[in-house]
């Protein structure tokens, strides 16, 4: 958190992260199907080669490919308008180090609870889950734009940990690690009270008392 009187830093590390991910995919969009197809088996993350204890840099390599422009600008609008704020509130050396653990231990945990797949998975999504988490508990009341539509942090949270947890038991689409999602979230709250225990236990106990809210608002009028 900065300090009182000085400037808070710009958040250029979101910036650079935006950036990285939209060359590559801007790359390996004008690269040659083949060439494009050996970079994509190369660094995404398929969790039967990390089982074997090969490509273990693709924990941190996956979360900057993207399979479409709209996967790409869905990702993208997300960690704007989550990262861009914790970068600002907490410096860019915590922010990174949210980003980049989240997408690591999200892989990671994927690839623990399906050790045979040779499906890969790609995407900064589960690092992005990281950061709105820490968003979530440290600035529950900040507004941020990571479900495209400017909401309070704490309701996104909840908003996004609900639909991740119904798609985990009601699969849609196979194609989604919502497990990857999870983890990177869950992870992302452990790592806010690292940073700060007092505010993210304060975020906390803001975020039942908004669940209850909705619970109740739900039950009220038939939702739930």
């Amino acid at each position: 958190m900065a300090e009182k009187g000085k400037k808070k830093p710009k958040p250029i590390v979101t910036y650079a992260l935006l950036a990285a991910m939209i060359l590559i995919h801007i790359y390996l969009t004008l690269t040659p199907l083949n060439e494009a197809i050996t970079l994509y088996e190369t660094y995404s993350l398929f969790p039967a080669r990390l089982y074997d204890g090969v490509y273990i840099n693709t924990l941190l390599t996956y979360a900057f490919l993207h399979g479409n422009w709209m996967h790409l600008i869905a990702n993208c609008v997300s960690l704007l308008g989550a990262g861009a704020i914790v970068e600002t509130d907490l410096g860019h050396l915590k922010f990174l180090g949210a980003f980049i653990s989240s997408g690591v231990i999200a892989g990671l945990f994927h690839s623990m609870l399906n050790p045979l797949s040779s499906v890969p998975i790609i995407g900064a999504s589960g690092a992005i889950f990281g950061v709105i988490a820490v968003l979530f508990l440290l600035m529950p009341f900040k507004i941020t734009y990571a479900l495209a539509i400017p909401l309070p942090s704490v309701v996104v949270g909840l908003i996004l940990s609900i639909i991740e947890l119904y798609s985990l038991y009601t699969p849609t689409d196979l194609m989604i690690a919502h497990d990857a999602h999870i983890a990177g979230f869950a992870f992302g709250c452990i790592y806010a009270f690292t940073v700060d225990k007092r505010r993210a236990m304060k975020g906390l106990i803001v975020a039942l008392i908004v669940l209850g809210v909705m619970y109740y608002i739900g039950v009220a009028y038939g939702v739930i």
